[in-house]
């Protein structure tokens, strides 16, 4: 059989697929199943024929037999044809198998099955059908690349990164499209597979990754003449995708949008699969044959500067601990969604307040080698953009953390934020040599964010794990601040080892450090730990303690920059620790 038939009989099953999808939803959304209580045939159109729901149920089933039949054919010719090689014969089965199973799924459901079993696979079988045919049809109509063609070291690693962004861009759009699936048939409820019903979260990372493939495809295929024809069409038609993920979201808020909604994801999820295809399959030569433009450059390096302005290793620090904080709480293991809109306001929250402490801070660190080539005192950007730059994620990270954690998780985002860009960076950094004590609460804040993302309440072990790291920053920061007191002393901050000299800086770093494991002992006292933390607090403090030893009795760059270090790994051993305990105790 000739392959522009089998390409025609496939298109052909690939919109009846569609079709079944967005009719099985309105069957959903009406309520008709319930008015044929027979199967396959709809009986009730004898007996009630003039009730509109019968109608809408038995055109549903009706559209299903002719799919079917037309999927069957497809895979038949796929089978026949001489020209056609492996893979897409073996998609065109899946698909097959997928679109029985969710057929018998709608029988079960007339049956008496429990819809949150089979009305949930009734749909995702079909969505999942739908994925697989398309995957077929470009596995057909577009050629495997010639092995002969050699990409340069520089153009083969570009389209590496732009191959896994394809990738990761359809996964999210099959996500979301099997998220909005499950939101028709169970929107309070998990999907039975495993996949959270979240279709919001869902479709908001499927836009921003068909965003950015977007942006790297019109980026990278700048002079396509020399390509084929489906490549030459991607930078032209690749903008659509994010667009169909925004109609899906919007679809959501609409009253009875839901159609739209399932109808735009089902669409991402075709193109964002075609996408992957072609530059899987494409020999996109020509990415990186030009050198990059000087404003693509430039596009980059303000890019780069703003996301330096969030301090992200700073950061990495705090998201350790909340994260850990999530997975100890009596609540239980957290979900996945849950786990990454808290991560995402909590680096929003952080960023934010870094980037507004970068516009407080530009007058100090400008007289700093540390800090000195940072954007705002190197002039690249304003302190006012920066500032601006700091209100909107903070704002952002507020919006997040009440929408889609709890209101108490947002506040202490909000209260960490005050804290460091406005009570530390403003007030006591500037005025006391205690400014890191006070403002050691600031970044002792996020666990706090986590347990009650989780838990919507605060309870003694949080309280706990805040002053762990309350105790923790003091010995951490005066062993930088020995190290770097010339530039404070130029910048006029007055840190403990200007004002009161490095002999008594070392001694309060010993005395905070045993507070500190002292304050680590306590999750076991108040019964929340048991001996696996025990055995690794006491462990991992000893070692803090032998350190904070060697900085006061020998104090030379080598103890310093020591504990320094290991403090840093500390703090994250601790809390992975309590992890450990919770996860293999309970």
């Amino acid at each position: 059989m000739a392959v522009r038939t089998v390409v025609r009989l496939l298109i052909v099953g690939l919109l009846l697929t569609l079709a079944t999808i967005i009719s099985g939803a309105l069957v959903t959304v009406s309520a008709s199943a319930a008015a044929c209580s027979s199967w396959p045939l709809c009986l009730e159109i004898v007996s009630d024929g003039g009730n509109p729901l019968v109608w809408i149920a038995m055109s549903h089933r009706l559209i299903v037999a002719l799919a079917l039949l037309v999927v069957l054919a497809g895979t038949w010719a796929v089978w026949r044809s001489t020209e056609i090689d492996a893979p897409p014969r073996w998609t065109a089965l899946v698909a097959v198998f997928l679109f029985l199973s969710q057929a018998l799924a709608g029988a079960l459901l007339v049956w008496g099955v429990p819809a949150m079993v089979a009305d949930v696979w009734h749909l995702s079988g079909a969505l999942m059908a739908f994925g697989a045919q398309v995957l077929t049809l470009l596995l057909i109509v577009i050629p495997v690349p010639s092995a002969n063609e050699r990409l340069s070291g520089r153009a083969a690693q570009t389209q590496r990164r732009l191959r896994g962004l394809a990738a990761w861009a359809a996964a999210a759009a099959g996500v979301a499209a099997l998220a909005i699936g499950a939101r028709s048939v169970a929107p309070a409820v998990e999907m039975a597979v495993g996949l959270p019903a979240n279709s919001v979260g869902a479709l908001s990372f499927a836009a921003l990754l068909s965003g950015l493939m977007a942006v790297e495809i019109r980026r990278r295929l700048p002079v396509a003449a020399q390509s084929s024809v489906v490549a030459m069409a991607l930078p032209r038609y690749s903008p659509l995708l994010p667009i169909l993920a925004l109609i899906a979201l919007a679809g959501l808020w609409l009253p009875g949008g839901h159609l739209l909604s399932l109808s735009a994801a089902s669409l991402l999820w075709a193109g964002a699969l075609a996408a992957a295809v072609i530059i899987h399959r494409t020999p996109l030569h020509f990415m990186t044959a030009i050198a990059p433009s000087q404003p693509a450059s430039k596009w980059r390096t303000v890019i780069a500067d703003y996301i330096s302005l969030t301090k992200p290793k700073v950061i990495s620090l705090l998201l350790v601990t909340t994260l850990t904080t999530m997975f100890i709480t009596e609540a239980g293991l957290p979900s996945w969604w849950l786990v990454l809109w808290t991560m995402i306001g909590g680096y929003l929250a952080a960023g934010g307040a870094g980037a507004i402490n970068c516009a407080f801070d530009s007058d100090i660190d400008v007289n700093m080698g540390r800090t000195s080539r940072r954007p705002v005192p190197s002039g690249r950007i304003s302190a006012r953009a920066a500032f601006i730059f700091g209100v909107i994620l903070s704002v952002l990270s507020i919006v997040v953390l009440w929408v889609f954690t709890t209101p108490l998780a947002a506040f202490f985002a909000f209260l960490g934020i005050i804290y460091y860009a406005y009570f530390y960076t403003s007030l006591l950094k500037r005025s006391t040599w205690q400014n890191i004590i006070i403002g050691g609460g600031a970044g002792a804040i996020p666990p706090l964010v986590g347990w009650t993302a989780v838990t919507g309440s605060i309870s003694l072990m949080a309280v706990v794990l805040f002053a762990i790291i309350f105790y923790w920053t003091p010995p951490h920061f005066w062993a930088l601040a020995l190290v770097k007191q010339k530039d404070y002393a130029r910048a006029g901050v007055p840190m403990l080892p200007v004002v009161a000299g490095e002999a008594e800086t070392r001694w309060q770093i010993l005395v905070y450090s045993a507070i500190m494991v002292a304050v680590s002992l306590l999750p076991v006292a108040i019964g929340a730990m048991s001996w696996i933390y025990l055995a690794g607090a006491l462990l991992f403090g000893l070692r803090f303690m032998r350190d904070a030893w060697a900085v006061w009795k020998v104090g030379d760059q080598a103890a310093i920059w020591g504990l320094y270090k290991y403090s840093l790994l500390y703090l994250a051993l601790v809390f992975a620790v309590m992890v450990a305990d919770r996860l293999i105790l309970g």
